[in-house]
Parts: structure tokens; sequence; C-alpha cells
């Protein structure tokens, strides 16, 4: 009987996501869906940098930006492909990642993150000032969008792209858990100095972690660049790098739904919280973040974990099934 309500839960569930478009009341409704998407695949690197390898980054609007911006130059300057754009972007990312995890490798905790904050600072003020690549503060236009012969993509076209692309990237992270790199990561993330003694190169182990953090953050950029068709540096300040933690903390960093679930819901919420109450504008934003605190509080191992551990209690199985761990079972962070 449990068996056959998971899986009818689960078959609503992707019905669900296969019905999205149909459900939505206008096109700005898929837009925003489209950005949670998105915001899925950028939270998600952080659950798995932080949840796998126990690195902290406040800096994944800095890979997003050289995503986005690769992909872009690449085909408006050399008029190629827009997947040749993108894979530019992603491989680029995930190659400064590994550049910057080098040198930092042996940081931890404050000195980390102020290490990935200083990153995120430096690729902004470059999109600022070399104007005449980025265009600076006036922006990157006439970068191509996503059509299909001659015809362009709808929002309903970009979500289901962006719906594979997200559903891949937990498909990626989900197998490496499983192999022998997760194995060494959950070890160095446990205990550093033990791992070592067994013959597990922990700087390596923190690399590759960081470099596939930034491949992610640099895929979520490209997609976005070629979804709006043009780019200005204000979607990469620190606001955005700190709001990518917040997606990844409350939808749970220990989970693997904690990227899913905190970046749609934080994408969600202040458009929900958009009244029509007559000076509620100036204040929508103080419950959002008063919200955001409160699962933060309340839910310390956050609102996915919960959530599907409740699903999982439900139907007999064991709640720690999805959460991230060493292989002796321990949660880690």
């Amino acid at each position: 009987m449990r068996q056959t309500l998971k899986r009818i839960v689960y078959f609503l569930f992707f019905a669900f996501l296969l019905c999205m478009p149909l459900l939505s009341k206008n096109d700005y409704d898929l837009f925003v869906t489209n950005r949670a998407l998105l915001n899925v695949i950028l939270a998600s690197g952080l659950v798995f940098l932080t949840g796998f390898a126990g690195q902290i980054s406040l800096g994944q609007a800095g890979f997003s930006a050289i995503g986005a911006y690769t992909s872009a130059l690449v085909t408006v300057k050399l008029g190629l492909p827009i997947p040749v754009g993108i894979l530019a972007g992603v491989a680029l990312s995930a190659l400064v990642g590994l550049l910057v995890a080098i040198p930092s490798f042996k940081l931890k905790a404050f000195f980390l993150s102020l290490m990935t904050i200083a990153f995120g600072q430096i690729i902004w003020l470059l999109l600022v000032n070399l104007t005449k690549l980025t265009g600076g503060s006036q922006g990157l236009f006439n970068i191509p969008l996503m059509k299909i012969g001659n015809n362009l993509f709808s929002n309903t076209m970009y979500y289901y792209v962006f719906l594979a692309f997200a559903l891949l990237s937990l498909v990626l992270i989900n197998r490496i858990k499983y192999s022998h790199i997760g194995r060494k990561m959950f070890a160095v993330n446990d205990d550093e100095i033990a791992a070592e003694a067994c013959g597990i190169n922990s700087k390596n182990t923190k690399i590759l972690a960081f470099g596939i953090s930034a491949a992610l953050a640099g895929l979520s950029g490209s997609l976005y660049a070629h979804m709006l068709g043009f780019l200005t540096p204000e979607p990469f300040v620190f606001f955005e790098s700190g709001n990518a933690v917040a997606m990844a903390v409350v939808g749970g960093l220990r989970h693997m739904s904690g990227g899913v679930v905190g970046g749609v819901l934080l994408t969600w919420l202040p458009e929900l919280l958009r009244l029509n109450i007559r000076g509620f504008e100036n204040y929508y934003l103080i419950v959002n973040s008063s919200i955001v605190l409160l699962i933060i509080i309340f839910l310390p191992k956050g609102l996915g974990a919960s959530l599907f551990n409740g699903l999982s209690r439900l139907w007999g199985e064991n709640p720690r099934a999805m959460t991230l761990r060493n292989p002796k079972g321990k949660e880690k962070a």
C-alpha cells in the first residue's frame, strides 16, 4: 500500500512538472518559474559544494557571470551557435573555479568565505570596467535567443529546456554522491586528517568539488543570457551570491532536494508577497526576509529535508535515504 502511495505521489509530481506551463496564468508567471529553474541549478551547486566537500562559497554570482558573458561573447563576437557558447561558458566557469580553489584549498569557513567574496567583487568590477568587451553598465545587447529554425523560443519552450538541464544537474550530483569521488568528498568533509591518512588527496578532492560547483553556476548564467538577450552587471552583484546561499540553506544543505526547494521557494516568495495592499510594497521584502529567518530557526535542517523526510516516513522508508552523508551514515553539512 505504501509503495503504491509512493508511486502515485511521484507520478503526480512529475505530471505537475510537465503540465506547469498549462497551469501558468500568464507569461510573467512562466518567466518567474524559468528563473526559479535556473536558481535550482545554481543552488544545487552550492548544496553539492557544502554538503559533499564542506566548502563555502559566497562568490557564486561571479561564476554565473563568467558563464553568462562567455556564452554571450562567443555567440555575439564570434558568431558561433548557442550550444557552443553554453559549453564555453560552463567550461570557463569550471576552469576559473579550479584556479580559484588551488590557492584557497587550505582555507576554511570564515577565511574561505572572505576569499570567495573578494573573487565575486573582482568579477563584478571587471564587468563594469571592461566596457569595450562587456558593455559595462550600459550592458551587452543582441545576444542570440534560443530558437528552432526561424521561430524564437516561447517561455513554455524555455521552461522545458531549463527543466531538462535542472534534472540533468541533479542526476549528475546524485551519481557523484554514490561514486568513489563522492565518498572521498564525504571523508574529507568528515575528517580531513583521517582522510589524508587513508590515502585520499584532500587538495584534489576540494578543487574538484569547487570546479563542479562553479560549472553549475556557469550553466545557470549561460542559460540566463540566452533567455533575456542582454546582460548588465547588476544581476551579478554580491547580493545575488548571498541569495544563492540563502536558497541552499533554506532548502537544506544536507539534502539532495535542498537546491530544488530553496531555489523555487526564494524565487517565488517575493512575487507571492506582492499583494495589492496600499503601502505594503514598502514592507513585502521585510516580510520575505522574516519568513526566511523563521524557516532557518525552526527548520535548521532545511525545508526540503523536513518535507522529504516526512514523506519517507509516510511510506515506511529510511528518512535519511536522500541525505548527504558519509559512507558510515553520519550526516555531514
